[in-house]
């Protein structure tokens, strides 16, 4: 009997131990890669958007059934942020670790913003769902498999999210 509790008991105490390690790799990944993600589209940095990738990048686009890698894929991508005035919010459904916690899977949606000619502020333009493989390199989180294809999700869905990063603009 004693040996069952005590079986019982390490049992909980290593989930919650997990739970937690998870959580904490969560907020490691929001800090390496979403925030600065954001704060890239948001001040047209394409350098910064390209340290968040590794350099063997694999970027699915999924609608249109193509692979891009690497340093030209990188490229394109940056000279997209510097030369648009756009925003990015994200809400993470799910992730994944593997248990050295050193890779990464997550998904969710992303909503995407621009500001054209005439708008005076950003405006949202739609949502997308996005999958990423993420993996550790010299102690930060990166991208390292980036997919997504339109989402037919409203506002409300993509807010009722529990978890969302977004940048308050000021």
């Amino acid at each position: 009997m004693k040996q069952s509790i005590l079986t019982a008991v390490l049992c909980c105490l290593s989930l919650f131990s997990f739970g937690q390690t998870s959580d904490e790799i969560r907020e490691e990944i929001k800090k390496d890669v979403w925030l600065p993600f954001m704060e890239a589209y948001d001040e047209s940095d394409p350098e910064k958007l390209k340290s968040i990738h590794t350099n063997d990048i694999i970027r699915v686009i999924i609608e249109q059934g193509e692979i891009k890698t690497g340093e030209s894929y990188l490229e394109n991508f940056a000279d997209f942020v510097a030369t648009n005035r756009v925003g990015i919010a994200f809400a993470i459904l799910s992730t994944s670790v593997d248990p050295n916690g050193e890779l990464a899977y997550q998904n969710g949606y992303y909503r995407f913003s621009s500001k054209g000619d005439t708008d005076e502020n950003l405006v949202v333009r739609g949502y997308g769902e996005f999958n990423v493989g993420l993996r550790k390199e010299n102690g930060s989180w990166k991208i390292w498999l980036d997919s997504d294809k339109h989402a037919p999700i409203s506002h409300e869905d993509f807010n009722a999210q529990k978890i969302r990063y977004e940048l308050i603009e000021n």
